[in-house]
C-alpha cells in the first residue's frame, strides 16, 4: 500500500510540474507584442516630427561627401517642406514632397519623392550612388528637444533640433542664403584665419565650402607641434542660419574638441568647445604656417608669375630669367615663337618628396606648350630645401638645355629658404624662394 501511494504521490508531483510549466502561465518580458511595440513608436516618431511649430534644423554628414543642412517642417499627413544649404538656390528656395514612417529594421522615415535629400543620393551628382546620402532612416534615439536617425544604407546620422520662431521666420524669407554667405564672406576676407589658445598655441582655420567629394564641405584645423612637425584635424560642417555645425565628434586638437563656428557679435566670427570655451577668429597678414611646410605638406600649387620683373624678385632671378626667354624666344611652333610664361611647382607630393615643374611656353595669339620636369626635393637640417631633377621627355626633353639659366644653374644646384613676402602696393602675400647659395636669385609665386 505504502508503495502504490508512493507512485502516486510521485506521478501526482510530475503532472503539476509538466501543468506549471504551460504556455499560458509565461509572464513576458514586454507587455506588448513585437508589432504593437512598432506601432507605438512609428506614432511617437509621427507626433514628434509634426508637433513641432516652428520646424526643424537638420544636419547630416554624408559617406562620400562633407556635411549638409536643411531646414524642415511637416505637416500632419507627413508632407515636409525643406531648405538645403546644398546649393544656393536650395537655401532660398523650398521643396515640398511626400514622406512617411514605416516599420524597416524599425521605425523608418522613408523619403518618397524628390527632395533635397533624395540630391544626396542622385547618381547625376556622382557615379559612386551621389553624395552617400540615403532616402531611409532609421529612428534611432530622442534627446530633449533632438531626434536623430541613421541612413538605412550608410549608417550616417540625421540629426534633429527643434527650431525657435525667430529661425524658422529666417529659414522661411529667404535668410538662410544671406547667413550661409556671411559666413563665406567672413573667410574670404579672413583668409589666414586662426584662433589663439591660452596656452599660445595658435591653429589655423581652413573651411572648404565646395561641394567636392574628397574636400567639400570641411573645415580643417593645422596648427605646428613641438617637433616642427604639423598636425590637423579635418571635420566635415553643415551650415546653419545660425552657425557652421562641426558634425560627428568636431574637430579634435590640441587637447581641445570643437563643435561649431559662431557669431561672437556682428563681426567676428568664434570656434566653440564642446565644454563651452570660446576662441575668437583672428586674421594673419601671412598663413600661420611655415612656408616650408605648406610646401612639403603637398596639394599647393606655387606658381610664378609671367612677368620681366615682379615685386620682390631678385636681381640675378631677374637677369637669368630674360636669358631663358632669350633662349626660348629661338624655337617655334609653324614659324610661332615660343617665349617664357608662368613656371609652377606643381603635383607636389609630402609623402614621396616629388613634384612637377612646369614651365609655360606661349605661342601665337593663344597657344602654349606646358614643359614638365619631374623633380625631388629634400628638407635639409635648417629647413631649406634641395631640388634635384630627375627626368622630362618630349619637347620638355628637348628644351631643358635651354632653361640652363634657371633650372641646371640655379634651381637644380642650390639650396632654398622659403618663406612669404607681401607686395607693399596690393598687400598680397606671395611664398618666396630665396637662393642660400646665391642670395639675390629670389623669386615670388601664387600659393
Amino acid at each position: 500500500m505504502k508503495k502504490i501511494s508512493s507512485f502516486l504521490f510521485s506521478l501526482f508531483a510530475i503532472v503539476f510540474f509538466i501543468s506549471s510549466c504551460k504556455k499560458d502561465s509565461y509572464v513576458a518580458k514586454f507587455d506588448k507584442s513585437p508589432e504593437a511595440r512598432m506601432s507605438d513608436t512609428i506614432n511617437f516618431v509621427k507626433k514628434t516630427l509634426t508637433s513641432a511649430p516652428d520646424g526643424w534644423i537638420v544636419t547630416t554628414p554624408v559617406y562620400f561627401g562633407g556635411g549638409y543642412g536643411f531646414y524642415m517642417s511637416f505637416d500632419d499627413s507627413l508632407q515636409v517642406t525643406m531648405y538645403s544649404d546644398l546649393l544656393d538656390q536650395f537655401a532660398s528656395t523650398s521643396k515640398q514632397s511626400q514622406t512617411r514612417l514605416r516599420a524597416d529594421m524599425g521605425a523608418a522615415l522613408t523619403f518618397d519623392t524628390y527632395n533635397y535629400i533624395t540630391e544626396l543620393n542622385d547618381p547625376d551628382n556622382n557615379v559612386r550612388n551621389g553624395y552617400g546620402g540615403d532616402v531611409d532612416y532609421i529612428y534611432d534615439h530622442t534627446n530633449g528637444d533632438s531626434i536623430v536617425f541613421l541612413g538605412k544604407r550608410y549608417r550616417m546620422p540625421l540629426s534633429f533640433v527643434k527650431a525657435t520662431a525667430a529661425q524658422k521666420a529666417i529659414y522661411t524669407s529667404g535668410g538662410y542664403l544671406t547667413a550661409i554667405q556671411a559666413f563665406r564672406d567672413f573667410f574670404t576676407a579672413n583668409s589666414n584665419a586662426y584662433i589663439a589658445l591660452d596656452d599660445g598655441t595658435n591653429i589655423a582655420i581652413v573651411p572648404n565650402a565646395s561641394n567636392d567629394l574628397d574636400a567639400g564641405k570641411r573645415v580643417t584645423f593645422t596648427t605646428v607641434d613641438g617637433n616642427g612637425d604639423l598636425v590637423s584635424s579635418t571635420a566635415k560642417f553643415a551650415y546653419t542660419v545660425d552657425e557652421m555645425s562641426l558634425l560627428d565628434s568636431g574637430v579634435n586638437i590640441a587637447g581641445l574638441q570643437f563643435k561649431k563656428i559662431a557669431w561672437k557679435d556682428a563681426q567676428t566670427l568664434a570656434v566653440y568647445t564642446s565644454t563651452g570655451g570660446k576662441y575668437p577668429i583672428l586674421q594673419s597678414p601671412v598663413p600661420l604656417i611655415p612656408a616650408v611646410n605648406v610646401f612639403t605638406g603637398g596639394g599647393s600649387v606655387i606658381t610664378v608669375a609671367n612677368e620681366t620683373s615682379a615685386s620682390g624678385w631678385g636681381s640675378d632671378f631677374v637677369t637669368r630669367r630674360a636669358s631663358t626667354n632669350a633662349g626660348i624666344n629661338g624655337w617655334n611652333v609653324g614659324g610661332s615663337q615660343l617665349s617664357l610664361g608662368e613656371i609652377s611647382f606643381m603635383s607636389i607630393n609630402g609623402a614621396a618628396k616629388t613634384f612637377t615643374l612646369r614651365v609655360v611656353t606661349p605661342y601665337g595669339s593663344s597657344s602654349y606648350l606646358n614643359l614638365d620636369y619631374s623633380y625631388s626635393y629634400e628638407v635639409n637640417s635648417d629647413n631649406t630645401l634641395k631640388f634635384t631633377y630627375r627626368t622630362s621627355s618630349g619637347n620638355a626633353n628637348a628644351l631643358y638645355s635651354t632653361l640652363s639659366p634657371l633650372l641646371q644653374e640655379r634651381i637644380n644646384t642650390d639650396n632654398f629658404a622659403l618663406d612669404y613676402y607681401i607686395d607693399p602696393d596690393t598687400n598680397v602675400a606671395y611664398m618666396r624662394f630665396t637662393s642660400v647659395d646665391n642670395p639675390t636669385f629670389v623669386f615670388t609665386g601664387t600659393f
